[in-house]
């Protein structure tokens, strides 16, 4: 447990400072695009994140186990060569493929999208595969073998790469048609010039001897590991880009002009959803710390320590959720002023901050079935979720606008959540007992929004930000204490948890 909670610290330091930095850059490049100019990104951001997942999903999740089953002897270099070779091999393959792929097919591509724009974003961004190869299967090792450091800062440091590459080339912006180009440009550089950091920190770490440039026994283990985890997330994965042709074609059939299609797209996506992804910062630390861990307690059949550990994560996502909804709710509208210069991007937060809990629930107990070895089942569970979602987005658009597309994520991860804690109930015997926890966490959140609002409209007439902060505080601490008075959180425990992660930490 102490190891675990050590890991989880150190990768959520990481995270909190990557996607911290990633946020801040968000709302700087929301403000340069604009609503219709980020709209039209994501949409071609959506289609490269397709090919990404098949590099980057069912690879790095394979080599990650093999990884931390290489018995740590003699035959450890020899073995681990042989896996990081034919991992590189696999990857730069794949990636070369759906590079020129697209390249060739780009006019047909083009007919798939509302604005051209998005055709020529998609082309700048594809050579990112290239970086992609190379660090997916460099940092799957250091996942494997738990160097949760070096895993988070070569992250951390991609990011901030692409932060600096983006303002150093608005400079150039003369020498480009629209920002867009430039945020997909710094992008593909960022992402190959942290490979060669990935590749040179690794050369320093580990001492791998010389050999084939593929085996092909490690090669037909890992591709027949990989191809169906790759295959079943590429086919989940390709639920967003079409969403993003469809959306808009559904808005405009609804009376919306395309540019205002276009626009509502964007706000969603690239505004309202990063912030609705803020819980997951933390929840992702726990599911990478989760994976090796778990899976290594569940190979030994310690069923109480892997009991132990699914319930205290389920019950610390739950935690996490509700202490951000009542302020999400509340004080919505002025967070989208705030951050976006955009009022409906925080009234969609608001409206839509309860598809946090699927949506973590969904994360974490993914990681939770790919530790004991269900992923396809995990993925399967997405599959019949997206149903919901496709249907949504076809039915409510008329009724909702782009709100369809945050009513279709909240039915699909729901959906898929309950099926993968059935599952996860079925495997381990462990009995978890989420319905209670989410009733009693949706009744102590009422009096905190009802205080959050008050006191949003108290403070109307001082600044905008030290309203959000002095609101937010009171409202997530409201939400604690009725937490606390209801049983829902046990302040001795977190006392310990203080104590160990104190003691972790010297």
């Amino acid at each position: 447990m102490r190891t675990f909670l050590r890991s989880v610290a150190l990768i959520t330091a990481f995270a909190v400072a990557t996607r911290g930095a990633g946020f801040l850059f968000r709302i700087i490049l929301s403000r340069i695009l604009g609503a219709e100019l980020l709209g039209v990104y994501q949409i071609a951001f959506s289609f490269f994140m397709v090919f990404l997942t098949a590099i980057a999903s069912g690879l790095p999740l394979v080599i990650s186990r093999m990884t931390s089953t290489i018995p740590g002897d003699a035959r450890y270099p020899t073995k681990l060569g042989q896996v990081v070779r034919s991992g590189l091999v696999i990857a730069f393959a794949l990636a070369a493929i759906i590079i020129l792929t697209t390249f060739a097919t780009s006019g047909i591509i083009g007919y798939l999208f509302a604005d051209a724009r998005s055709t020529r974003i998609l082309l700048f961004l594809v050579p990112a595969l290239l970086g992609t190869a190379v660090y997916t299967v460099l940092r799957a090792v250091w996942w494997g073998q738990k160097k949760f450091f070096l895993l988070g800062l070569t992250e951390l440091i991609e990011q901030l790469t692409r932060i600096l590459l983006f303002f150093g080339l608005v400079g150039l912006g003369f020498l480009f048609k629209d920002m867009a180009i430039i945020a997909a440009l710094s992008f593909t550089l960022a992402s190959l010039l942290s490979a060669l950091i990935v590749l040179n920190l690794f050369r320093r770490e580990q001492a791998i001897p010389r050999g084939p440039l593929m085996d092909m026994t490690e090669t037909r283990v890992i591709l027949r590991s990989a191809a169906p985890i790759t295959a079943v997330r590429v086919i989940t994965s390709i639920a967003l880009p079409v969403i993003a042709v469809i959306i808009p074609l559904r808005l405009v059939a609804a009376g919306w002009q395309p540019a205002e299609a276009v626009a509502g797209f964007g706000i969603a996506v690239g505004m309202t959803l990063p912030l609705l992804s803020i819980p997951q910062t933390v929840i992702s630390s726990i599911a990478t710390a989760l994976v090796p861990d778990l899976a290594s307690s569940s190979s030994s059949r310690d069923t109480e320590r892997t009991n132990r550990q699914i319930n205290s994560c389920i019950r610390a996502t739950l935690l996490i959720n509700f202490m951000l909804i009542p302020a999400f709710i509340a004080i919505g509208p002025g967070i989208g002023r705030f951050l976006f210069a955009n009022e409906m991007a925080g009234v969609y937060l608001a409206q839509s901050a309860w598809i946090m809990i699927p949506m973590s629930l969904s994360l974490i107990t993914n990681a939770i079935l790919n530790s004991l070895g269900a992923e396809t089942r995990a993925m399967m569970h997405y599959v019949i979720g997206s149903v919901a979602l496709f249907a949504c987005v076809w039915i409510l658009p008329g009724r909702i606008g782009v709100g369809a597309l945050i009513v279709g994520l909240g039915a699909c991860t729901s959906i898929a959540s309950v099926l993968n804690i059935h599952l996860i109930s079925k495997k381990t015997g462990t009995g978890l007992h989420i319905i209670r926890g989410l009733a009693g966490f949706a009744v102590a959140c009422v009096p905190a929004v009802i205080i959050g609002r008050a006191l949003f409209d108290i403070f109307d007439t001082i600044p905008l930000f030290f309203n959000l902060a002095i609101t937010g505080s009171i409202t997530v601490g409201a939400s604690l204490a009725m937490a606390y008075v209801m049983n829902l959180v046990d302040l001795e425990h977190l006392r310990i948890f203080r104590k160990r992660h104190r003691n972790l930490t010297r």
